[in-house]
């Protein structure tokens, strides 16, 4: 028996939504047309699997994005999102397309989670 391992199954997912982004980029759809049905099924387990990584994605550039405003001493969460935003139109546009999923709203709720948690956290003091 041959199992992927974890770091294959991401690279594999990863590379399947950035093909599939292009696509929507070239066509102008935002929202998944029906000729990748079956790949996002095999490979997501459908339409709620493919939304959750995408905004893994949107997440982990914004999170990145913020991260080094705020090293620059320009935390400003308004301009990361705009910034990241410009850098992936497409991705945004796809997310904000499907908004009402349920489960894109789960996704995006616990990475907001993440986030207010993490600025909760007091800042650590070099020793």
């Amino acid at each position: 028996m041959n199992i992927p391992s974890r770091s294959t199954a991401v690279r594999r997912r990863r590379t399947l939504a950035h093909v599939v982004l292009r696509d929507l980029a070239e066509t102008g759809h935002t929202t998944v047309p029906p000729w990748w049905e079956d790949e996002i099924a095999r490979e997501f387990g459908g339409l709620d699997g493919f939304l959750a990584e995408l905004s893994r994605q949107w997440w982990t550039a914004y999170a990145v994005h913020l991260d080094a405003l705020i090293e620059l001493g320009a935390g400003d969460p308004g301009q990361a999102w705009a910034d990241v935003t410009e850098q992936l139109p497409y991705l945004r546009l796809v997310l904000d397309a499907y908004a009402g999923e349920p489960a894109l709203a789960e996704a995006e709720r616990r990475h907001c989670d993440v986030l207010r948690w993490t600025a909760r956290r007091e800042a650590r003091h070099a020793a």
